[in-house]
């Protein structure tokens, strides 16, 4: 069985490892040494080489990877730990290695893991006021690059809503963590006269989306796996592992909620950005999938997964 071969054993780390040095190996290898890549911030572009930006892309991706998939599998959401996630997120986010903002997506990746590590602590920390309102301030930083990730907001409150009532304090405490990026840029702006600076966040500018069927039959096959894993997840735990099955409803929520995130954005930003957009919550459910489905089709349907990730490069 190929699943088996990504169980929590060293085994799988070896693959795993491999497999992103040969992804992140043949981007680095194939590109010219004179190709630069742009990160744009406030109107202002920053150029890096581009071979110097995949070798920092692998560390970052790599490490940030790694740290979620150990809280995914502390929190024991399979019976058996396994890192399914850890391969689709590496798997999925190399596509983005032929995009010229991979370097700002990795930003933003590392962002949202920390993110959903401040979600997940909800459950286990009674003293989570930390963690709300950092979670918050990501939420207000992520806007500077997508104005879109406001609606992350409404996640948080429900996070928090599952675990205690959310009275005023908690929605102060929220309202001003997401603030204080935006009035330190806003201030910054003032100080340096300079209005590009907070003027990215009104800067949007729709666009028609251009979707290729590759694009979509990659996204709806997913999305149907995804589905299935999160119905798996839900029914193993129900009535028992009451704190897990509130951390499997969540996570939904926050499929959800990046789906909602998904349909604005695809108006301003080329498809492989959506794509980056569910790279962390389809792999988490299709993990789910895969290491819960007893269904003899299961191998040909991770095979096939995979395939479509390459027709997407």
């Amino acid at each position: 069985m190929i699943t088996s071969l990504f169980k929590n054993t060293l085994l799988s780390y070896l693959i795993i490892i491999l497999t992103a040095i040969g992804l992140w190996g043949f981007a680095f290898f194939t590109t010219h040494p004179s190709a630069i890549v742009s990160i744009d911030f406030a109107n202002e572009s920053y150029h890096l080489s581009k071979k110097a930006a995949i070798i920092i892309s692998f560390f970052a991706t790599l490490i940030s990877a790694f740290f979620l998939n150990y809280r995914v599998n502390k929190f024991l959401f399979s019976y058996e730990p396994n890192n399914l996630f850890l391969w689709f997120y590496l798997l999925f986010f190399s596509v983005e290695l032929s995009n010229s903002s991979f370097l700002v997506y990795d930003v933003v990746s590392f962002l949202l893991i920390i993110f959903v590590y401040y979600l997940l602590s909800f459950i286990s920390s009674k003293e989570s006021k930390n963690h709300v309102f950092n979670s918050a301030f990501i939420i207000g930083v992520l806007c500077f690059h997508n104005v879109f990730f406001a609606l992350f907001l409404l996640l948080l409150i429900h996070n928090l809503s599952t675990t205690r009532r959310v009275g005023i304090s908690e929605l102060m405490l929220i309202l001003t963590g997401f603030a204080i990026p935006i009035l330190l840029v806003f201030s910054l702006s003032i100080l340096t006269d300079n209005d590009k600076l907070i003027g990215t966040l009104w800067d949007v500018q729709f666009t028609s989306p251009d979707i290729s069927w590759k694009f979509a039959v990659f996204i709806i096959a997913a999305f149907l796996f995804a589905l299935i894993g999160f119905q798996l997840a839900s029914n193993k735990r129900s009535g028992t592992d009451i704190s897990v099955l509130l951390l499997v409803n969540n996570l939904f929520v926050y499929l959800l909620i990046s789906l909602a995130v998904s349909v604005f954005s695809i108006f301003l930003q080329p498809q492989h950005y959506i794509l980056f957009l569910f790279t962390l919550p389809l792999s988490i459910f299709l993990s789910f999938f895969f290491s819960e489905s007893t269904s003899k089709w299961k191998e040909l349907a991770f095979v096939a997964v995979i395939a479509l990730t390459f027709l997407l490069r």
